[in-house]
């Protein structure tokens, strides 16, 4: 076969649920593990990627070809979908550094960076504006802006795992959470007043009420609707 896919099957004995299929993670998941490890730089609290040793690691083409080969057709509920284009924007975020590596930024030859073809996935070219705007926006589920990451300082943490329809509410509120504590680029408050990340000036509409999906995982922020954006760091998350 030109590819693997693992179909996660789970059958319950007592009702016979049968589960979809997803691609087989497991290469994507020991890359990740290898290569990304929590650190600090330029005073911002994030994971780092080593992109010299996981462009020469042979998990990379293996994850890439496998997420590439795979038939989206199989992706049959909207879990598998939204974990599936989630991991998609990252390992084409991932693949786009490489082709530009050594770069200080993906965005080192302009915005235009987000419109480039960055990976194919079933026979059809996907930028990453369009993996964001056509697929995950679309969801409703405004936790995919801290699961996506743009390979820079500001963005939220490359997860060290793949996401999977099986832990995908758990990891999605994970990545939330995170991202929501850390001072150096989520929120935080000084003297009263609100620091935030541009995340949310930026994608406002799927928030619907900034205030209020912070104060879920932020229960002690200041009664104020106002704020103050905290200086996106686009330097690569390296």
């Amino acid at each position: 076969m030109k590819f693997r896919i693992f179909f996660a099957i789970t059958v319950a004995t007592a009702i016979g649920i049968v589960s979809a299929a997803e691609p087989d993670y497991k290469a994507l998941n020991a890359l990740l593990a290898k290569h990304v490890r929590a650190g600090n730089k330029q005073g911002i609290t994030t994971h780092l990627v080593d992109y010299r040793s996981l462009g020469k690691d042979p998990l990379y083409n293996e994850a890439l070809n496998v997420m590439q080969n795979f038939d989206v057709r199989l992706l049959a509920n909207g879990r598998e979908k939204k974990a599936f284009y989630i991991n998609a924007y990252n390992v084409a975020a991932i693949k786009k550094v490489l082709e530009k590596y050594p770069t200080g930024s993906i965005r080192a030859t302009g915005d235009g960076v987000w419109k480039e073809n960055a990976i194919t996935l079933a026979g059809k070219p996907w930028s990453l504006d369009a993996i964001e705007n056509q697929i995950l926006r679309k969801t409703g589920d405004a936790r995919i802006h801290f699961a996506i990451v743009c390979a820079s300082l500001s963005c939220p943490d490359l997860r060290r795992e793949a996401y999977t329809a099986l832990r995908l509410e758990k990891q999605l509120e994970s990545q939330t959470r995170a991202f929501l504590v850390n001072p150096t680029k989520g929120v935080r408050v000084e003297q009263g007043r609100i620091y935030h990340s541009s995340i949310f000036n930026w994608f406002a509409a799927d928030f619907k009420d900034v205030r209020a999906f912070q104060r879920r995982y932020l229960k002690n922020l200041p009664q104020t609707t106002e704020s103050t954006e905290i200086s996106y760091n686009w330097q690569l998350n390296e």
